[in-house]
């Protein structure tokens, strides 16, 4: 399997677990999937998990190059932006979806996870490389 076929299939194991993530959390907090009066707000609790699944990702695909960090945030984000289309779609919920602003902050946070996680990361490994000089 080709490396960027293998972020294609981490990127929509992503999407499926932010899909749960979102749905749970939704429904634990007493919301009808896709009710247009609390879409923002469901959608904004659910970024923090999102930015946790992506980021846990990034960390068990070894994302240590800027460019892998990149590719792997733009494949995972647009798929993401796909799946949460498909979903709105089939709740009719579509036009509420990207009119809201929490959409945008779930899909943010899917794209700045990994390059969140190679920084934080590179700059322990510099660290460390200079302390042992």
């Amino acid at each position: 399997m080709k490396k960027w076929e293998r972020d294609v299939l981490v990127g929509w194991i992503v999407v499926l677990l932010v899909l749960i993530a979102h749905y749970v959390m939704t429904v634990s907090l007493g919301n009808t999937y896709f009710a247009e009066s609390t879409l923002n707000r469901m959608l904004w609790f659910s970024s923090f998990p999102a930015f946790l699944i992506a980021f846990t990702a990034a960390l068990f695909q070894k994302t240590n190059t800027l460019t892998l960090a990149v590719r792997r945030a733009v494949i995972w984000t647009a798929e993401l932006v796909v799946g949460f289309s498909l979903v709105a779609l089939f709740f009719r919920a579509f036009v509420p979806l990207f009119a809201s602003p929490g959409a945008y902050w779930l899909f943010g946070a899917v794209l700045l996870a990994p390059l969140v996680y190679l920084f934080a990361f590179r700059r322990q490994d510099r660290g460390t490389k200079a302390g042992a000089h």
